[in-house]
């Protein structure tokens, strides 16, 4: 019975109906407006038992509450995961990291006499694990990126224009590269000469 006037308590509160404010108000239906027994109950004067009740009940509710709140953080933590993860996949099935490392070791090639880029290229391929390079770039991609981020990412780079301008990096690299070494010894030199 005690546990039907809490709930009954907290239904006339929660939809403000008037409430019974004693203990043998429910025989006398002496009815008191839901916001003036919530203003007593927050400033602590005339708490009745009643009151006591509800606020017990309003307690389980919130614990209740803030339970399924953090069930809810926690699934749609878990659904934003899941779909970074998918999102960070398809991003290496577009941009593959393998083709990534063999264009970045390609570049680094280019800053080596030409007679000793394919050793160089051979050696960097056979040494790298390409498997540990990526499930390192899957988890820093979506440690990295926000799920809009990632989604936006992979819209862009499926375009076909997008892969066009990733294909022709290495084209470009290969004309600024050794202007850019150029201009480097130049300015070394001249550090080093003071001229």
């Amino acid at each position: 019975m005690a546990y039907l006037k809490k709930v009954m308590m907290l239904t006339l509160v929660v939809c403000g109906g008037g409430l019974c404010m004693s203990s043998n108000a429910f025989a006398q239906s002496e009815a008191v407006n839901a916001d003036d027994f919530l203003q007593k109950q927050k400033s602590g004067t005339d708490v009745p038992v009643q009151a006591q009740g509800f606020n017990e009940a309003k307690k389980e509710l919130s614990d209740v509450e803030k339970g399924i709140m953090a069930a809810k953080a926690e699934l749609k933590d878990k659904v934003i995961l899941a779909k970074k993860i998918s999102l960070a996949k398809d991003m290496h099935k577009i941009r593959s990291t393998r083709d990534q490392v063999n264009s970045a070791v390609l570049r680094a090639s280019l800053s080596l006499p030409a007679n000793q880029r394919a050793s160089f290229i051979g050696a960097m391929k056979g040494m790298l694990n390409y498997n540990a390079i990526e499930r390192i770039s899957l988890d820093a991609m979506i440690e990295t990126y926000t799920l809009k981020e990632l989604d936006s990412m992979v819209e862009y780079y499926r375009k076909p224009e997008a892969k066009s301008a990733s294909d022709k990096v290495l084209s470009w690299a290969r004309v600024i590269q050794p202007e850019i070494v150029h201009m480097i010894d130049k300015a070394m030199m001249r550090i080093r000469t003071g001229q």
